[in-house]
């Protein structure tokens, strides 16, 4: 799947928050290096990656709407 196919639900994710793309980008590099990490098979970590930042994202904005927490755009 191309990496413009997978940013597009991310960034639709991330509007209305303080994260721009470059902020994005280095949060799915820092859970690429992580999942990376003594994995045996790679084919998917990106994916996963974007998944996981994704849900990340997700989960800030409602802590956000109902006046909670604030993601730290390091992770």
């Amino acid at each position: 799947m191309p990496r413009n196919t997978l940013w597009v639900p991310l960034l639709d994710i991330a509007q209305g928050t303080d994260l721009n793309e470059y902020d994005l980008a280095r949060m799915v590099d820092d859970e690429i290096g992580r999942l990376s990490a003594g994995a045996r098979i790679h084919d998917y970590i990106p994916l996963i990656a974007i998944k996981q930042v994704g849900d990340k994202v997700r989960q800030s904005a409602a802590h956000n709407r109902t006046g909670s927490h604030r993601l730290a755009s390091g992770g």
